[in-house]
């Protein structure tokens, strides 16, 4: 069996979707060796005592509050700051939320059921998705049956492997942009130490998941083989605009993979690569005016 993740939520502003969120997390709590709640408002506002309250009900679960609202890196940087502080081993895996998703519980204990020597999480490996997406209003929750059917979506390859060596996941996702979310991904806590401390640092949240991902000692992305979140798409979300506004992070990510390279010069030459190929389209697009690739929502199936 793989050790128990660490799970953390980030909550903001989260009110019924943190609800929801903190329902799915009632039906998989054993899962998680520990439960941290992190609530970025006022002491004692409306999401902090949800979350306190919630608390009350089972031993594995923290709440920490930063006071104020933080933005997203800030925020970031808080609940590191936290779990460094109650000596969490860089080792261990972050399973990370936010609030508006939710843990799948038949993925998760399908996850915990097959890992076996056969399948084990690698130390040197990320993981992300596929996520079960549902689809719901700006200005109400979604009210369909749990039992419908849902749309599983991907950042790998429709056909082909599904583990990639870090760099060429990157590029693909810089070249052909698809759907990625941090929520339901399994990281080392090392990568967050990384990014938290790391220079350049990171102050905007679009392309969080390829620097994350971008440990020294991370080699290779792999795709799950299920889903084990639940996310949830807006047309007033950040998700429905994501190409542009991450766009806006490629100069930090760049830099990132540079820092990545001297730690492992082997992939200097992929990394030069991936930044020829990216200045080469972006020239392109200036003098011709052409507009970015569009996302790519790749559909893996469908899940229940």
């Amino acid at each position: 069996m793989m050790s128990k993740p660490i799970l953390v939520v980030m909550v903001w502003r989260g009110g019924e979707r943190f609800t929801r969120c903190l329902d799915s997390i009632r039906v998989t709590h054993d899962l998680f060796s520990r439960i941290v709640l992190s609530v970025t408002a006022e002491e004692n506002s409306p999401d902090h005592l949800t979350a306190q309250e919630f608390a009350l009900q089972f031993t594995n679960v923290e709440v920490i509050c930063t006071g104020s609202e933080f933005p997203t890196m800030q925020h970031q940087d808080f609940w590191v700051n936290y779990l460094e502080s109650t000596h969490t081993n860089s080792s261990e895996w972050i399973y990370w939320l936010a609030y508006d998703d939710q843990v799948f519980a038949p993925g998760m204990r399908r996850l915990f059921a097959r890992n076996t020597e056969s399948y084990k999480l690698q130390s040197d490996t990320v993981y992300f998705g596929p996520w079960a997406m549902r689809h719901e209003a700006p200005d109400e929750l979604w009210n369909g049956s749990d039992s419908e059917p849902m749309e599983t979506w991907t950042s790998f390859p429709i056909k082909g492997s599904l583990t990639l060596p870090l760099i060429t996941w990157i590029g693909d996702q810089l070249s052909q942009p698809t759907y990625m979310q941090m929520s339901g991904s399994l990281i080392p806590f090392r990568n967050y130490r990384e990014l938290s401390r790391g220079r350049p640092k990171k102050t905007g949240p679009m392309r969080i998941e390829m620097a994350t991902a971008a440990g020294i000692r991370t080699k290779s992305v792999q795709e799950l083989p299920h889903p084990i979140s639940v996310i949830y798409g807006r047309s007033n979300s950040d998700r429905a605009n994501y190409g542009n506004a991450a766009r806006k992070e490629d100069l930090h990510l760049i830099r990132w993979l540079l820092r990545y390279t001297k730690a492992n010069p082997t992939q200097w030459g992929n990394v030069v690569s991936l930044i020829a190929h990216q200045a080469l389209g972006l020239t392109k697009r200036t003098v011709t005016k052409t507009p970015a690739p569009v996302e790519d929502w790749r559909v893996r199936g469908k899940t229940t």
